[in-house]
Parts: C-alpha cells; structure tokens; sequence
C-alpha cells in the first residue's frame, strides 16, 4: 500500500476532471497543432468557452502521464482486479488499431489532427482505469469516494439537462414530444458542445434512479417522503423523454424494487404507487404546455371554401415514428435503424478482420455519405446526425478487430457470476453490492443496443465504479 497524502488528494483532483471533461472535443485541444493556425490572445478574442474546453480536452492527456508516472514509480501495475487488466487491454488496442488505421480507407476523410483526435477517448478511458489502480493501492483511501465522486457529477448533469429539456419543451412551443425535439437547437448546446440526447440522459436517470433508492435505504420515517418524492421526479423524466431501452430498463429495475422488500405485497404496492405518480407527473408537465405556451387547445383548420373549424388538440405527448411500412417497421420502430446500421457495417468488418480501423471509426465509415453532405452545407441546410453503430460487440470487431471483440466478450465471461447474482438479489444484504450487481447488469444489458461501454464516458466511468462496488463486504 502507497502512503502519500498527497496522491490520496491529487487522485481525486484527476479524477474530478475526468468527470469534467466528459463531452469534451478532442479539436479544443489539438488545434494548436495546425501548421497554419496563428493563434492571438489579445482580450478581444478571448473566450472563456473556448479557454474551458481547451483544458477539458487537454486535461485526460495530462492526467494519463500523471497517473501512469504513479503507478510506475511506486510499481502498482502488479496484483491488480483481473477486470480492471482486461479493460485496459481493450483500450491498448483501440490505440494500436488507430495507429495502424493510417492507410486504410479512413484515410480518405480524415486528416492529422482528425486522426489524432481519435485517441482522445481510448486515452481518457486508459487515463481512468490506472486512477482506479492507484486508488485501490492507497492507504487510507476509501474507493467508495470515487463513487460518491460519480453521484455528484451524474446528479448534476442529469438536473442541468433535463432543467434544458423541460424549459425548451414549454418555451419553443413544441407541440411533439421532448424526444422528438430538435437536437440541433441553439439551447441544447453546453459550452458549445451538443449535449446529450435524451436516451443517453434517460440512462443516466435510471442509474441515479437505483442510486436513490439503495442509498436511502436507513432514512428516517420523516426523510422517506423526500425519498419517494425524488424517485417520482425521476421517473417522470423517463416517462417524459421516451427512450425505448430506457422504458424496458425501468420495468427490470421496478422488479428489482419489489424483490427488495421483505414482504412482497408491500413492494408491490410502493412501486404501483411510485409508477402512477410518474406517469401523472408526466402528463402534468406534458399537458401544462398549453397554458405555458397560450396554446389552444384544439387546432384550427380553414378548408379552400373558407370554412373554419377546430379539431383535437395537435399536441403529442408520445414520440412519434415515420416510415413504418411492413419491410422496415421491426427496425425503424423496435432498433431505430440499428439492423441497417449492423448490417452496412460488416462491409467494413470482412475487409479488416485481423486489426480493425481504430477509435470512433464507426463514426466515419457508416456515415461517410453524410460525412460527404455536410462538408457542402450552406448556412440554411439541415445538419445530417451522424450515427455510431449502437452495438458494443460490433463496435469491437470494427475498431479493434477480432481480438477486441474475443476480449471484450472475455470480460463479460468473467463476470458471469456476478451477473447470476441478478437471481439471487434478494439475498444481498449490502445495498453497494446491490448497486454494481444491478448497474452491470443494465450495462451488459446495454451493451446490445448501444456502444457507449467502449468509448471514456458516463457508462465507462460506472462500469469502472461497479467493479470495486461488488466486492464491496
């Protein structure tokens, strides 16, 4: 064990920026590279955005030479989790496949700084695991604190942008629903950055929905109404953002909930209580837009003949979907697009099997038409998303190659005992045992749909969290 002061604070100082730089473009950075960037601090230019995200996206770079000096120093690379080892191979070839990516046809749509840029995340999510290594080898130094760290940092994002959401929801007199807004408006940007959509907010709400209820477990009869008052506001956010794992995710954990109490009927009745004031939350602030935005409450249409009549209420309260036809109806309305996406990328796969094409590199190759669209913008056309390929197995396979994917997969066999515990999980009687075993769980869950797992991020920063939670006695 390490006896330094000083580490036990700076190992918290690093891993608060971390957190901070989550969001972070790797460009706010790396500009200062360009050969024909004349850069000018003069008080008229300066802004404090720009200053902000310049050390957000530098800082994981700083933190991964200032972590790894540590561990090299006081030798802690030895005798750590078997878990933390294999992620941090996963993350060494996503920056050795990067590197050799020089070359292939990523090439053609990326230049220096682009393909710098791609190593941002592999090290920010390097620079995480060796904080947790030093961590766990530090005396006097309580790991839970990293944890308490993540609470303060997901309660923060979670009620600054579902803050943004609601008030655009009542003020740009929307008449969709909140996951059908434009994610491309001038307000749903933070610090100049897009922020997150509301299905990576909706995983973030049901995280700090099992936060809330498992570490409020020992309140005081007077504080139990504050508990339940909170867990009501968040599930009327995901009742409200609409995001379809995030619903499916809520229904496993509300089962959970029920298994939790020792008399059963009882947990049945608080989740049915908790699931009806959710949902009446929901429609409160859903219908509230009417008076807020001096809406009618019915729609008025005037025919060719000049006739004017009102019809119900145009205002949606559930997300809508478009092209439902028979051929595309299971991927448009249950995958939102994802067979396609799958399916187009193993055009790329098959041709690099062995090395794969590096970091973010799915953002490039399954979107290079749209890549194509909006380097012809003009200031008045529509911004093209570009998609990830929403799938943790295949994101492996097409930035790392088969050995990623045969690693990745790895880790998942190693925690198949935790993950049976699932059955058991009434059983469990420490409620930070309870919290891993559930987060993996939704994680893994996750890892289908989604391909966040992969990449220095919220979920990257609980998965590392929930490793030490159980085997927490």
């Amino acid at each position: 064990m390490v006896k330094n002061k000083f580490i036990n604070f700076f190992i918290l100082f690093l891993f608060i920026g971390l957190w901070a730089s989550i969001g972070s473009d790797p460009y706010n950075f790396l500009f200062i590279f360009e050969t024909n960037n004349n850069i000018e601090l003069t008080t008229s230019n300066i802004n404090y955005k720009s200053i902000i995200n310049f050390f957000r996206a530098a800082f994981p770079f700083f933190c991964l030479l200032s972590s790894l000096l540590i561990l090299i120093k006081y030798n802690l690379i030895k005798n750590q989790k078997k878990l933390i080892y294999i992620l941090l191979i996963i993350q060494i070839i996503q920056i050795i496949t990067t590197f050799f990516s020089r070359g292939s046809v990523i090439s053609n749509y990326e230049n220096s700084i682009d393909h710098l840029g791609r190593y941002h995340w592999a090290i920010s999510s390097t620079a995480s695991i060796f904080i947790f290594m030093i961590a766990s080898k530090l005396e006097n130094f309580k790991i839970k604190t990293l944890f308490y760290i993540s609470i303060f940092f997901l309660s923060l994002m979670v009620l600054w942008f579902s803050a943004v959401n609601i008030i655009d929801f009542y003020q740009l007199n929307s008449v969709t629903s909140i996951y059908n807004m434009n994610v491309l408006r001038d307000s749903a940007f933070f610090l100049d950055h897009q922020m997150p959509r509301v299905t990576g907010l909706s995983r973030s709400i049901i995280f700090l929905y099992i936060i809330i209820f498992y570490l409020t477990q020992n309140l005081e009869k007077f504080s139990i109404f504050f508990k339940y008052t909170l867990l009501s506001i968040m599930g009327a956010l995901i009742f409200l953002f609409q995001s379809k794992f995030a619903m499916i995710t809520f229904v496993i954990v509300n089962i959970f909930l029920i298994f939790n109490f020792k008399k059963k009927s009882k947990g049945m009745l608080v989740v049915l209580y908790l699931i009806i004031t959710q949902i009446a939350l929901f429609y409160l602030i859903s219908n509230s837009r009417i008076i807020f935005n001096n809406q009618d409450s019915k729609k008025i249409i005037v025919s060719e003949q000049g006739d004017i009549k009102k019809e119900e209420n145009s205002i949606k309260h559930f997300r809508q979907f478009t092209n439902t036809e028979k051929n595309n109806l299971i991927d448009h309305v249950i995958f939102t697009g994802r067979t396609v996406i799958w399916k187009n990328s193993f055009d790329y796969i098959s041709k690099r099997v062995i090395l794969g094409y590096g970091s973010m590199s799915d953002r490039i190759l399954l979107n290079i038409e749209k890549i194509k669209f909006n380097k012809t913008l003009n200031e008045n056309d529509n911004f093209k998303m570009i998609n990830p390929i929403s799938n943790a197995y295949l994101y492996s396979l097409i930035s790392g190659g088969i050995f990623s994917l045969i690693i990745f997969m790895y880790f998942w066999i190693n925690l198949r005992k935790i993950l049976f515990n699932i059955t058991k999980f009434n059983i469990i009687k420490n409620n930070e045992m309870k919290l891993g075993t559930l987060f993996l769980f939704i994680i893994f869950l996750r890892c289908f749909v989604e391909n966040s797992i992969m990449l220095f991020g919220v979920d990257f920063l609980l998965l590392l969290n929930s490793i030490y939670l159980v085997e927490n006695k």
